[in-house]
This record gives C-alpha cells, sequence and structure tokens, in this order.
C-alpha cells in the first residue's frame, strides 16, 4: 500500500517548518508516493518551488515520477475576517471565540486551521484568491479568510478538516459533538464531496481522546475520513532541530520551560509504512489519500507573459499607434541630431540611422511587443512631465534605436555600436526587459501614476523570502542554547568574508583555521556550529523586491497569490523569476540616488546662474575640465568611479574620451582585473604594449577597445564577421558560452569553424579564434549598460568639474542621511579649498546651502537627532517669524509637541545657536528652565499674532541665559560636533596638539607631501607625522599574518598608513614587531604621533601634460609604521621657553597675573616695542617660569592682546 501526504509544511511556514522542499520531493520518491502536497500556514510561497522539484525528478524524460499537489492550511476567522480583537469568549457558554483556535503546540491561534487543496486550475485560482484576501483583507496576527468568502470561491477546492487547531477538532475537544456536527456539515454544504474529516495521530493524548469521536461524526454525516500526519520536517531524526527552529522563530531559549513547543516527535514526513503502523486498523483512512490524489489534475501554473492592454486612441490599432508615435519621436531625435551630422561628429548617416529603426519596427511588431513599448514610453514620458528625473538607460534596453527615439534611453546606439539583438533576438523571443532609473525621491510617483493608470488590483510589489544567513543563523543558535552575544559576536568574526559570495559554516570552517582550531576544541562551539550548519539557508522571513514592480493585463489573483508587508504594500507571493513565468510582467523601477543628486545639483546651479546646465551640453562628452578631473582620480562623489581601485586605473589610463568610460565600467571587475584585462588595455592605449587583431577585418569591431574583447556586442560583432552569424545566432552563441555546456560548445566550435573557413579565413587561426572568444565571453559586459552608466558617470563629473561648489551642496544635501559619506565629502571639500560651515539657526534649511563663492552651509538634514516633525515645526516657526531673534524665541515660537528637548539640545551641540549665542555650555544648562517657560499656557493657546520686540521683552522676562557657566573647552565643543555633525566644524582635535606636532614630526600631511615633492624628504626615509585614526582594518597577509591599515586625517589631509606584523627600523638597526606592540592603540578617533618608513608611490599625471611632452607625476604618499604613540603622552614635551610679544607702547597689567597661573619650568621671554619702533627681547626672572598648556596662547591673546609662543 502507498500513501500521499496532504497535510505538510515546509520551510515556508516561516521558521515553523524545516522541510526543503528538493529534500521532500526526493523522499517521496525514493519512497513510492505517487503524490505530494505542501500546505505552509496562510501561504503559497513554495508553490512554484514545488512544482520546480517535481519537474527536476523527472529529468529529461518529461513526467513527473511525484505529483505536485498545491494547496494552503489557512486560518478561518471564528466569525469574519474584519474583526480585529481576539476576544477569548467564555468555554462554558455556546458562544464561539478564539478560546479554541490552536496551534499544534497547543498555543492560541489567530484562527481555526482548514487544510486546502486546488483539484484544478480553477481551484488554483480560488485558493490563490482566498490566500489574497487573507493578506489584504483578514490580516491579524495571521492572514485570514472567513466562510462567507469560502463559499465565493470553494469551486475546484479540496477541504481536510485540519489538526486540533481545526473548528470541528476543536468543538469535539471540548465536549460539544453537537457544535462539531454544525460546522461539518456546513463545511460539507460549502465544499459538498470535496470535504473530508481529517484524523491525525502523532502519539499525543489529545490527538487520540477525540480518534473515537471523529469517526463517530464520520458514520453519523457520511463525511469520509482521511489521516494525516502534519509533517514538520522531514525525517524523525529532526524534531529536535525543529523545536531549536521554533525557538529562533519565538526568540526563547531551549531551556525555558514555558514557551512554544511540539507535544511529540512524530511531525515528521513518515513512508507509507509507517504510516500503516499508525493506522493499521483502518487502512481506508491511508487509501483515501490516494483517492483525493487521483482526483487532483496535473495542470499548469505558469504562462507566457501577458503584456498589460495599453490604452491607444480611437480610430487606432496598438501597432499602427506604436508606429506613429516611435516615428514622430524619432523625428526629434533627428533635429537634434542634425547640428552633429553637419559637423561631422556622428558616425553614421541620418539614412542609416532610418534603415535602423525601420528594422526594429519590424521586428518589435513580429515579436509582438508594441504594447510593452508604449507602456514603457508613457510612464516615462508621465514622469518627465511631473518633474521626475530619469536616467540614460541601463542593461541592454540601450542598444535599440526605439528605445532612444522614444527617449526611454538616452544613448546613441549609432553612435556607440549597441546591438539591438542584445536587447531582443529575432531567433530567441523573451520578454523585453527595461529597467528603469528613476530619481530617488521622485520614484514613487511614477509606481502611484502606474497604479492609477492600469488599476490598485493590477498592480504590486514582489515578495523576496529572505534566508537564514551564515552569521546570523550562528547568532540565533547561540541565543538558543543561551550564550551571550559577545560569545557567538567574536564566533561570528572567525567566519572568512568575501564580497557577493555568501560562505556557509561548513566552507568557513575549510577557510578559517582559528574557527576550526575552536571547532575541534570547545564542544559548545561544535554544537552551535553543527545545529547552524543544518539550519543555514532556510526561508527566515519576507521582504519587498527594492525595484521590481508588476503590471498585470486583469486582476493580479488571475496570475498569483497576493501577500502584504508591514507597511501594507501590496505584493505578490511569487519571486522575482516565478513571477514572470507565472505570466506576470516584471519591471525594475529603481530609485538612483545619483539622479536626486544631479537634480539637487542644478537646482544649485539655476539659482546662481539663472539657468541650469544644458543637457546637450554635457552630452557631448568632450568637456576638457571632466576628462582632466576622471585623470587624477578626483572622482569622490562620481557614480561608479569612487573606489580607490578605479581611482588608481583612472590615473593609469588617463581617459580622453566618452569610449575611455565605456571600457572602464566594463573593465573594472574581478573577471576583468584577475585576467590581467585592464593592464593590457592600459599598456595598449599608451603605446606601450602592440594593438593586434585576431584578422584585420575585425578592426573596427576590436580597434575602440585597443584588441581587447571587452563586451559581449564584440562577441557577437565577432561571429558575424567571421563565421557568418546573424546577429540573433551570435546572440544566441554568446549566451551558451556563458553556460559553459562542454558538449553543446564543442558543437557549436565546429559549426564556427566550417562557417569562417567556407568564408575564407584560416581554419587553424578561426579555431584559435573561437578559443580566445570563449574565454573573454566569461568576462564579457553588456556594452549597453556599461554606455549608459558612463554617460551617468560623466554627468556628475561634468559638474563637479565646472560647477564645484554647487556640485557639493547637493552630493552633501542627497547623502544627508548617511554620516559616513557627510564626513568623507566635507573632507573632500576642504582639499579643493571649499568652506563648509556648521548649521545656523537662522541661515540653514533642511538641505546644505551655498552661501559664498567657495562656502557651503550645513543643512538641518544632516544634524543627528532631528525628526522631521521637528524640522518642519522649526523651519515653520522661523519663516513665520521672520528668524529667530535669540535662543528663547527659537523655543517660545516653536511647536514644543514636535520639537523636545532632545532636539534643542543637539541643535545646540552642533553650534546652530553659535551666531546668537556663543556660549553653548549655558545654553545647555539653561535649556530644561527655558522650555519650562516657553511651553504653552492656556492663555497661549488661542495665539495668532506674531511677536514683535515689546511682546520678545515680555515672553522672556520669565526667563534668561545661566550666568557664570563656563564656555566649553574646546575638547568638549569638537566632541559635541562629532557627535551631532559626524566631523567637526569649528576646529580638529589636532588644534590642542599644534605646538608639540612643531616638535616631534615633519608638521601637516600637507607639509609632508610638501616636503616629497621639493626632495627633502624621500622614499624609505624615516617620518614622524601627527594624525587622528579616522577608520582602520585589521587583515590577513597572504603569508597569514595580521596586519592593519589605517586611514589617518589632520585639519589639511589624510594618509594611509600600514601596520605590518614585522618591520626592519632604520634607525635602531633592528627587526620589530609593530602590529603586536602597538595594535590596541588602533581605533578610531585616536590622536598619534606615527612614526615609520615613507612610501612614495608614483602615478601617471594629467593627459594634458603628456600630451604636451611634460612628465606630470602625483605622489600617493603611505607610511610604514614602526611605533604608535598617543599624542597626550608627548604634550608639552621639547619645548626650551614661551615668547610673549607685547602691544607697542604697554604691558598689559592682567598679563603676570595669568602667567602666574601657570607655574612651571619653562623660562619666559618678552618682546617689546615703542611707540617710535624700538624693539627688545627680555627674559624674565627666575621667579616666572611657565608650563605649557595649549589653551594658554588663546587664553593670553582673548583677555590681554599679547600673543604667546611656545619656543624650542
Amino acid at each position: 500500500m502507498s500513501f500521499v501526504h496532504l497535510h505538510l509544511h515546509t520551510e515556508y511556514s516561516l521558521l515553523d517548518g524545516l522541510t526543503r522542499i528538493p529534500d521532500l520531493v526526493a523522499k517521496c520518491r525514493a519512497a513510492g508516493m505517487p503524490a505530494v502536497a505542501v500546505t505552509d500556514h496562510g501561504n503559497m510561497f513554495g508553490m512554484m518551488k514545488l512544482l520546480d522539484a517535481c519537474e527536476k525528478a523527472g529529468g529529461d524524460s518529461g513526467t513527473l515520477p511525484v505529483k505536485p499537489i498545491f494547496g494552503c492550511e489557512v486560518y478561518v476567522a471564528p466569525r469574519s475576517r474584519f474583526d480585529r480583537k481576539l476576544d477569548a469568549r467564555n468555554a462554558d457558554t455556546a458562544e464561539e471565540g478564539l478560546e479554541d483556535c490552536v496551534d499544534p503546540s497547543g498555543s492560541r491561534d489567530a484562527g481555526y486551521h482548514l487544510v486546502l487543496l486546488a483539484k484544478n486550475s480553477t481551484g488554483f485560482g480560488n485558493l490563490a484568491r482566498l490566500v489574497s484576501q487573507g493578506f489584504t483583507e483578514g490580516f491579524y496576527y495571521k492572514p485570514r479568510i472567513d466562510k462567507e468568502i469560502l463559499r465565493q470561491h470553494s469551486e475546484g477546492l479540496i477541504a481536510l478538516s485540519a489538526c486540533l487547531g481545526g473548528e470541528v477538532q476543536a468543538k469535539l475537544l471540548q465536549g460539544r459533538p453537537e457544535q462539531a456536527e454544525r460546522v461539518a456539515s456546513e463545511f460539507r454544504e460549502i465544499f459538498g464531496e470535496d470535504f473530508f474529516l481529517e484524523i491525525q495521530d502523532q502519539g499525543f493524548e489529545a490527538e487520540q481522546r477525540i480518534i473515537p469521536a471523529q469517526h463517530e461524526l464520520s458514520r453519523k454525516l457520511g463525511i469520509p475520513l482521511v489521516a494525516t500526519n502534519d509533517a514538520h520536517y522531514l525525517d524523525a531524526g529532526d524534531a529536535d532541530l525543529h523545536d531549536t527552529l521554533l525557538c529562533i522563530g519565538t526568540k526563547t531559549t531551549k531551556a525555558r520551560e514555558r514557551r512554544m513547543r511540539f507535544s511529540s516527535d512524530q511531525f515528521f514526513v513518515k513512508s507509507p509504512e509507517e504510516m500503516a503502523r499508525v493506522f493499521g486498523g483502518h487502512p481506508e483512512v491511508l487509501e483515501r489519500t490516494l483517492e483525493i490524489a487521483a482526483r487532483i489534475e496535473t495542470y499548469p501554473i505558469t504562462r507566457k507573459p501577458v503584456t498589460p492592454n495599453f490604452p491607444v486612441p480611437p480610430g487606432h490599432t496598438l501597432e499602427d499607434y506604436f508606429v506613429e508615435v516611435t516615428r514622430e519621436w524619432f523625428e526629434r531625435r533627428v533635429a537634434d541630431c542634425r547640428p552633429l551630422w553637419q559637423g561631422g561628429h556622428l558616425k553614421h548617416a541620418e539614412e542609416a540611422y532610418r534603415q535602423r529603426l525601420s528594422f526594429e519596427l519590424e521586428m518589435i511588431l513580429k515579436m509582438g511587443f508594441p504594447g510593452y513599448f508604449l507602456l514603457v514610453w508613457d510612464f516615462i514620458a508621465k514622469a518627465r512631465e511631473m518633474g521626475v528625473p530619469v536616467g540614460p538607460g541601463r542593461g541592454s534596453a540601450a542598444g535599440s534605436i526605439v528605445a532612444w527615439a522614444l527617449r526611454i534611453t538616452d544613448i546613441d546606439p549609432m553612435q556607440y555600436d549597441l546591438l539591438f539583438e542584445r536587447f531582443l533576438n529575432p531567433e530567441r523571443i523573451t520578454m523585453p526587459d527595461v529597467d528603469i532609473d528613476f530619481c530617488r525621491d521622485g520614484r514613487q510617483k511614477v509606481i502611484d501614476y502606474v497604479t492609477e493608470k492600469y488599476g490598485q488590483d493590477r498592480v504590486s510589489n514582489i515578495i523576496t523570502i529572505n534566508q537564514l544567513k551564515t552569521k546570523a543563523v550562528i547568532k540565533d543558535v547561540a541565543r538558543v542554547f543561551e550564550k551571550d552575544f559577545g560569545w557567538a559576536n567574536n564566533l561570528t568574526k572567525l567566519v572568512p568574508q568575501e564580497p557577493g559570495k555568501p560562505i556557509t559554516v561548513g566552507e568557513a570552517l575549510e577557510r578559517s583555521d582559528a574557527l576550526r582550531e575552536h571547532y575541534d576544541r570547545d564542544p559548545d562551539v561544535r554544537k552551535v556550529l553543527d545545529v547552524a550548519a543544518r539550519l543555514e539557508g532556510l526561508a527566515r522571513n519576507t521582504g519587498v523586491h527594492a525595484a521590481g514592480v508588476i503590471i498585470a493585463p486583469e486582476e493580479l489573483t488571475r496570475f498569483a497569490p497576493l501577500s502584504v508587508d508591514r507597511d501594507r504594500k501590496v505584493m505578490v507571493q511569487y519571486t522575482m523569476n516565478e513571477a514572470e513565468r507565472a505570466g506576470l510582467l516584471k519591471m525594475d523601477f529603481l530609485g538612483l540616488e545619483t539622479l536626486t543628486q544631479i537634480a539637487k545639483t542644478q537646482q544649485y546651479i539655476a539659482q546662481r546662474h539663472g539657468r541650469p546646465v544644458d543637457p546637450h551640453t554635457i552630452q557631448a562628452y568632450d568637456d576638457k575640465r571632466t576628462f582632466d578631473l576622471f585623470a587624477a582620480g578626483e572622482t569622490d562623489g562620481i557614480f561608479q568611479f569612487e573606489s580607490s581601485g578605479m581611482k588608481q586605473l583612472l590615473r593609469g589610463l588617463q581617459p580622453d574620451r566618452f569610449d575611455d568610460l565605456i571600457a572602464l565600467n566594463a573593465l573594472f571587475r574581478p573577471g576583468p582585473l584577475g585576467a590581467g584585462m585592464a593592464e593590457v588595455y592600459v599598456n595598449r592605449r599608451h603605446g606601450r604594449e602592440t594593438v593586434s587583431y585576431p584578422f584585420p577585418e575585425l578592426e573596427p569591431v576590436l580597434a575602440p577597445t585597443y584588441g581587447v574583447i571587452l563586451y559581449q556586442e564584440q562577441v557577437m560583432q565577432i561571429a558575424q564577421r567571421v563565421a557568418g552569424y546573424t546577429l540573433g545566432e551570435a546572440d544566441m552563441l554568446r549566451r551558451a558560452m556563458g553556460k559553459k555546456d562542454k558538449e553543446k560548445m564543442a558543437k557549436e566550435k565546429d559549426r564556427f569553424i566550417e562557417r569562417g573557413t567556407a568564408a575564407g579565413f584560416d581554419g587553424r587561426r578561426v579555431a584559435d579564434l573561437f578559443d580566445t572568444i570563449e574565454y573573454f565571453a566569461g568576462y564579457g559586459f553588456n556594452k549597453s549598460h556599461s554606455a549608459a552608466y558612463a554617460a551617468v558617470a560623466y554627468e556628475t563629473a561634468y559638474l563637479k568639474a565646472n560647477f564645484p561648489v554647487e556640485f557639493m551642496a547637493g552630493l552633501l544635501s542627497t547623502k544627508s542621511g548617511r554620516t559616513d559619506d557627510i564626513v568623507k565629502y566635507v573632507q573632500d571639500c576642504r582639499e579643493r579649498g571649499i568652506q563648509v560651515l556648521g548649521p545656523d539657526i537662522n541661515a540653514s534649511h533642511l538641505d546644505f546651502t551655498i552661501t559664498g563663492e567657495r562656502q557651503i552651509r550645513f543643512g538641518f538634514a544632516a544634524v543627528k537627532g532631528l525628526g522631521e516633525a521637528a524640522l518642519e515645526a522649526i523651519l515653520g516657526a522661523r519663516a513665520a517669524e521672520g528668524g529667530f531673534k535669540d535662543f528663547f524665541h527659537a523655543l517660545k515660537s516653536t511647536d514644543l509637541q514636535r520639537a523636545n528637548r532632545k532636539v534643542w539640545e543637539s541643535l545646540i551641540k552642533a553650534g546652530a545657536f553659535d551666531s546668537l549665542e556663543p556660549n553653548r555650555a549655558a545654553l545647555l544648562a539653561g535649556l530644561p528652565d527655558a522650555l519650562s517657560a516657553a511651553a504653552p499656557g492656556p492663555a497661549d493657546l488661542g495665539m495668532s499674532s506674531l511677536f514683535d520686540d515689546a511682546e520678545m521683552a515680555s515672553l522672556s522676562a520669565g526667563w534668561s541665559l545661566p550666568e557664570e557657566v563656563e564656555p566649553m573647552h574646546r575638547r568638549d565643543r569638537l566632541r559635541a560636533e562629532k557627535e551631532t555633525l559626524g566631523l567637526y566644524v569649528s576646529g580638529h582635535p589636532l588644534d590642542e596638539y599644534a605646538d608639540i606636532l612643531k616638535v616631534h614630526t615633519v608638521g601637516s600631511i600637507a607639509a609632508l607631501h610638501r616636503a616629497v615633492q621639493e626632495g627633502r624628504l624621500k622614499e624609505g626615509d624615516e617620518v614622524a607625522i601627527g594624525a587622528m585614526v579616522s577608520d582602520a582594518a585589521f587583515k590577513t597577509t597572504k603569508r597569514g599574518e595580521p596586519m592593519a591599515i589605517l586611514k589617518v586625517e589632520d585639519a589639511l589631509g589624510k594618509l594611509e598608513v600600514l601596520l605590518m606584523a614585522s618591520a626592519f627600523n632604520p634607525v635602531t638597526k633592528q627587526r620589530t614587531r609593530p602590529f603586536e606592540a602597538h595594535r590596541h592603540r588602533v581605533e578610531a578617533d585616536a590622536l598619534l604621533r606615527i612614526k615609520g618608513e615613507l612610501k612614495v608611490e608614483r602615478m601617471a599625471g594629467s593627459a594634458a601634460a603628456e600630451s604636451e611632452g611634460e612628465e606630470d607625476e602625483q605622489e600617493v604618499l603611505k607610511i610604514f609604521a614602526h611605533s604608535l604613540e598617543p599624542l597626550e603622552g608627548i604634550q608639552g614635551q621639547g619645548f626650551s621657553g614661551a615668547l610673549v610679544r607685547l602691544p607697542a607702547g604697554e604691558c598689559p597689567p592682567r598679563l603676570f597675573a595669568m602667567l602666574g597661573e601657570f607655574p612651571g619650568s619653562l623660562p619666559v621671554y618678552f618682546d617689546f616695542k615703542s611707540r617710535e619702533g624700538l624693539t627688545a627681547r627680555v627674559k624674565a626672572g627666575p621667579d616666572l617660569k611657565l608650563r605649557h598648556d595649549p589653551d594658554l596662547a588663546d587664553r593670553v591673546h582673548r583677555e590681554t592682546g599679547c600673543a604667546l609662543s611656545w619656543m624650542f
């Protein structure tokens, strides 16, 4: 006898099910079970995955050795799905509530359980609608439906009464057989002969207590019984692992007594023999599973994608309207191109553009995609109409002249040899895939427009299924076994990381000797890692795809079930690829922050210069300043060109044409870099390596990249020119090469050689060429995408090179929410001679503002601790008052319910009130009383008039600034700025050590650069600098030794310092262990004197200098440190005295008393200058000697007008 599991939970019963679907299908097939159902809690996340696993089990045979049964264990609300109150009624009355809604662990649940199985396509559609309404209408803790919609959508569904959490079983458990009979009859009325009473025996008392009553109910009502096992894990040995998973899901520990747990260890996928042992006395309940499975058809849940119906004007078909619109918009492009043709700036004549357009229109009509292009054209045109910036394109769509004509893309595909067949292949018809970049702040406007146009029931987001990832699951398991956070965190730090490449626990143990050592030595570590290894990769929770938007031709639930997230965003329950397979059109509406940055920069340009920069001026791609900026590697804030590796490549390449930027986007990836392609490209670009081509006929294809096969389009063009492939065939070849199917590639190679030889090429060289392009196809990049993103990069670089202040203001405003970025770009401003002022309560706005020729003021949005509501209240009050007259005026005129004490503290610490009251300490001390005095009383509530000066005087009479509060010490002031702004504005922590840095170091980082440029210092010299650590990373060398890379800075520059495991000290002539001796001093914000060996790396300079025959090299300086010393430890050392310069003709009486407050051992000298101009230097007597104090010079100058400096 066989058996079919009809009630089964997989990993998609999130953190409740343990079973992985491929393993499930494999076990069912091995056990001879002909079908299997997946019935996860309240959702259908696993449906496509079940289909895939069953199809994969059949291999190439086309049969399904295990039939997939698509189902769901739904939650049925006790009354209405719209009820939002979990009220348990009295168990002794007949009133129905939640007192008997329980899950298998015995915990109270949000609704009764009911298993639904779809027996045909109609049933699958109804199941999808029910599950969707559970989320969109009935969600309350769980997605809930009710009997009202069960009646409406019961066709094609088989229903089972579920586990103890089912309503029938709940009534039996309560000893209410009459109510159980009523409920069962109600379900029989809804589902007819497709309703079954479910019987389970997992070996615990509650189930066994009602089994006789279930048999009696079945006999009385004539409703058949069917056996299930409510499987939550695959094998019997998984029970404890499943219990651990429950602990992760419920955020508790294994040791806790009162927690969710299953009542036995029998909730696994049992074999037919194991089920027969449980229900041996009633074989009919097992055989009925086969009968039910036989009722269920094999039906498709996938279909070809369907484009939404685009509304066309009366009198038009979709096709002729598409052609009409495209040709009309193409003529606009032609008009823009005419001056370029006349100037000889375009490669191809107008006629070639027209021929390409006709070809593409014919292909698009033939492939049936005119509606798709009109849909995309429409919402992009609407975006521009609404003022939402749109990117120039991304992906292969930039290769279409139709997309360019319709302004879907902004890259001329003819000028840059981009191929339509890379986008749409007539020989392999697939749905177009146009991804669109919108301004981050305007993206939602476009989605709202699409939703309004096509209907809320047809537009949705896409779900993502998040997994238990390695580091996270190690921490989860450690917590379940009551290990503290520090223990778990230290363990995860030993897991190696590789960007973009997830690593498993097993791989981590292989690659990390330290982790393996802990695993072998510590049983607790072994237990945690062994459990984590079995759980990693399981589904954890759901999210919303960052960019994907579904647009359906009709109601979404006809294609897929829906879900909602915490913000009530509707999303299809299929992942991105699954949604496409279900026939849904997916588009990526990406929010590209760079477009927001460009828009803000253009706004600043318009404010300062009367109008923004004309896009046509930028799109000429011929600005010398822009290419000089790229060549210098000054690309902070430039899209895709910011990394240190890219900057180094830029300095080596010295780009001076747009094609170079396209190439750089393709080159700067792990594959090409690892294969040495970037080095070859740079060498050939500068004539250091000969440019060669496999055949002369390929020069037009490969000349733009100096003979390097860099783009996928080049692979296609080579196949076309040498072997006579159509571009469609060439695209198929490119795809095949990417899949690395050896058998298929052998056949393709024979075909390629045969056709190339027939075309007159040497067969051996053709064979070599095939091997070459097959190798490079693995690295080839989509040129269309590279060109589109090069356009964005060029535009940002153009704005930075020509409008640096406006660009930096736009960049800083865009990055306001990210402190690390603000710190980085403020440093860039300072290096470019642009002053960044702190925030000011009367001068700052939300965004950064330009306040001078080379001056920018902080925006409030970049100040930490200020919420949106508080800023709205403060800025609104400021506008109403025409500015704040003093601190109390700001408080009194602002709604203090929206701007609390923390907000005002942040503003004070950031220095926002310095222009009204510079004593920040006094403002902080007086803030509590000021808030009390400013709080509105009963008389204030109806106040609507603005404050005049007299009113202000009376208002502030109840509060005044505390007296005798010392101003903040410089350190405290800077610390407060760092806390609220993320950086120092009014000074730098190193200012305190300015005197000793003159004595004990070469000076500033800028002075170090000057010394190298002037030849006073060279590579290998011993140097010392004073600097602050801004960032530090601990690494391991190829030899397995530890090291640290420090990024250090002072007020004028930044530098990289390497702290190695061992180093040779040229002063002591001994080998030392710097890392071991000084690693404890490597921490952010540490102020250090760094001694070490100077390393000078020279890079090629600007293209302009090279063209003039001059050598213009740039130095990149590094220090290999052998010692790190806290500056605090050498403060005051090395001085020989103090020099006081007195005002002409006078000696302030306060001076000597003040100097007497700092007794020490340093002699004091006075420079006198008479009114007649005579000068003299006098040494003070032995009674007046000083100790060094970094603040004394400021105080002497402030209080006496004298100038004090320290002598050394």
